[in-house]
């Protein structure tokens, strides 16, 4: 760890000086008046850039997407919705909480240039840099933001190291920790701030792309309190999750406002949260001097043992005393994800302080038109992709959904799948296989099953990996998975196949394990297969990224699921072609109990 203050007030003035230029000088004099402001707030659009087929879940029917009205999303329609509240607005920004890139084949192509054109063109203002971002490496990101990026970039949290990585100088001068905009006299200070529960994001195989994070709490109130006495609002433009924001509303000395993502939630209304500081963070060290803890950290998917110590206990994270003169609510705002819908939120301020709010989101659907300028950009992307990946082959058919989350919360028709096709794939066959339930990051919807939609599903470039683990082994694995989905729940967060289990989310332990149906043998030697996100320790797994028999084979696991499928004339199906599927017990995409929950 070391203090990173002095490196950080070098540069601070001067970002000042810059971000306070971007709107015309000779503001008027809005002191003890009503100011009204509109933001408009996008989050985790993950590369869904262009409109597609999607069945609205139950909350978000309840939010506004209705049924029958896909295809759902694309930025030409969320240009079309942000032009024209802005049109009406008078003083407006766009801003997004990042993850921008991964999700869909358009990324898988080009890599992410297509999602920052499309951006710039439809005139987002600022982004928080996501986890996802990094997803083909730091080099991509410098190469896709400075190239075709016409918004600012912020994360105030990762240090780049010039002595650790080339470009880490690059870094420095396309993200910025903060921007001051003036916006016809009314000054915000818009803080950003990456994802530090998914560092396993930031790396580059097994390095570390030469990103040191910082510690969240301290890092937010440092840039705060630099900015309170300059600006009239405080934003934090985060990329951290619903969890991270709260606890940063109610510990935080001067902040306005949270606009957050990560989670892909919507929160409307948004919430209002007093300060009121937990005992461990306040500390009594001037609001100035608090030290900039740095942390290591590794993960995905928040993983609950990231930024602690060795020895079990956290890092200091004193903030410091509060001023009277500081302490406010905090407004929190979340937008949902996958360009769904675009949330818009007014303010009116009164001498540096948010006085009043309306929320409202705003869904995108086949009724939006689109932004002509901003569909002119995305068409030869989707020309070219067309050609590239022929994305209209059918590989099977579905009778019904097949949901990615089970009713029970154990295991799930499509997770099955997933799991059995990297199981069951030829040169693979191990005894079980485990794969993250979050990487598989949508359904599949009843009808032909294309290509398109694997992409969809499986939009990640993972590969199984085999290694071999002991039966103690194995028991951590569950018994951590365990953990993990109770803290969620109790929403499993694997799937399996060839091992059965009970989740018992009251003690955080596995109980019941089968392999093959056989009980598990502490002292016995197991192979298993997984992705090789998982196996380098993502999701928090770090027993198996010490295994040191895993073999990576390269074989993408959407290459697996797309062989499997192809052999089956359609899912869900028994394995039994005798048996109807109402009498199915066991089968293809068909839940059978293979992971019991206990609450």
């Amino acid at each position: 760890m070391r203090n990173s203050r002095l490196s950080i007030v070098s540069g601070l003035l001067a970002s000042l000086s810059l971000g306070s230029c971007l709107y015309d000088s000779n503001p008027p004099d809005l002191t003890g008046q009503d100011v009204r402001l509109t933001i408009l707030h996008t989050s985790d659009v993950h590369s869904r850039i262009l409109p597609y087929d999607h069945d609205p879940l139950y909350t978000e029917q309840q939010l506004g997407l209705a049924e029958g009205r896909g295809p759902y999303g694309g930025v030409a329609k969320m240009a079309h919705i942000v032009k024209r509240e802005r049109e009406h607005a008078g003083r407006s920004l766009w801003l997004d909480s990042g993850d921008l890139f991964q999700g869909a084949p358009i990324f898988n192509i080009f890599g992410g240039e297509a999602e920052v054109r499309a951006m710039s063109m439809a005139g987002l203002d600022a982004m928080a840099l996501g986890n996802h971002e990094f997803d083909h490496g730091p080099e991509n990101v410098l190469e896709q933001f400075s190239s075709f990026g016409d918004f600012d970039l912020l994360a105030a949290n990762y240090e780049f190291e010039d002595d650790a990585k080339p470009f880490a100088t690059k870094f420095d001068i396309i993200v910025k920790p903060f921007v001051v905009y003036n916006v016809d006299g009314l000054k915000l200070g818009i803080i950003g701030m990456g994802n530090l529960s998914s560092m396993n994001s930031l790396e580059d195989g097994t390095n570390n792309l030469g990103i040191l994070p910082k510690e969240t709490l301290q890092t937010v109130q440092f840039y705060t309190n630099f900015l309170r006495e300059s600006v009239d609002l405080v934003v934090l433009l985060d990329h951290l999750g619903l969890t991270e924001d709260e606890v940063l509303a109610r510990n935080i000395c001067g902040l306005d406002l949270i606009l957050g993502g990560h989670h892909h939630i919507a929160l409307s209304p948004p919430k209002l949260i007093d300060y009121n500081p937990d005992a461990q963070y306040v500390s009594a060290q001037p609001d100035m001097d608090a030290e900039i803890v740095t942390v290591d950290s590794e993960g995905e998917e928040d993983d609950p043992e990231v930024g602690a110590d060795p020895d079990g206990t956290d890092p200091p994270r004193g903030i410091g005393e509060c001023k009277p003169e500081h302490r406010r609510q905090t407004l929190l705002a979340h937008p949902n994800a996958f360009s769904k819908f675009v949330a818009r939120l007014d303010l009116v301020v009164r001498d540096k302080r948010i006085v009043s709010h309306k929320f409202k989101l705003f869904p995108i659907d086949t009724t939006v038109p689109e932004d002509a300028d901003t569909r002119d950009v995305l068409q030869e992307y989707l020309n070219e992709m067309q050609q590239t990946l022929l994305l209209d082959r059918v590989i099977t058919t579905a009778t019904e959904p097949l949901r990615r989350f089970g009713n029970t919360g154990g295991d799930s028709m499509l997770g099955n799948l997933v799991a059995e096709a990297m199981q069951y794939r030829r040169y693979i066959e191990t005894e079980f296989c485990v794969t993250n339930s979050l990487g598989i990051r949508t359904d599949i919807l009843a009808g032909p099953i294309t290509y398109e939609q694997m992409y969809n599903v499986m939009p990640f470039e993972n590969t199984i990996t085999t290694m071999i683990l002991s039966g103690l082994e194995v028991q951590e694995l569950l018994d951590f998975a365990t953990r993990s989905s109770a803290e969620r729940g109790c929403n499993s967060q694997i799937q399996v196949s060839g091992i059965s289990f009970t989740m018992n989310c009251r003690t955080g332990k596995a109980e019941d394990i089968h392999v093959n149906g056989e009980p598990l043998e502490a002292a016995r030697a197991y192979d298993m297969c997984t992705n090789d996100y998982m196996a380098w320790g993502g999701s928090g797994f770090r027993m198996l990224k010490r295994n040191t028999t895993k073999v990576n084979t390269g074989i993408p696991i959407r290459e697996a699921m797309i062989q499997y499928m192809r052999d089956i004339p359609q899912l869900p199906a028994c394995y039994d072609a005798n048996t109807p599927l109402d009498l199915c017990k066991s089968g293809y995409a068909v839940p059978d109990g293979r992971i019991v929950t206990k609450y």
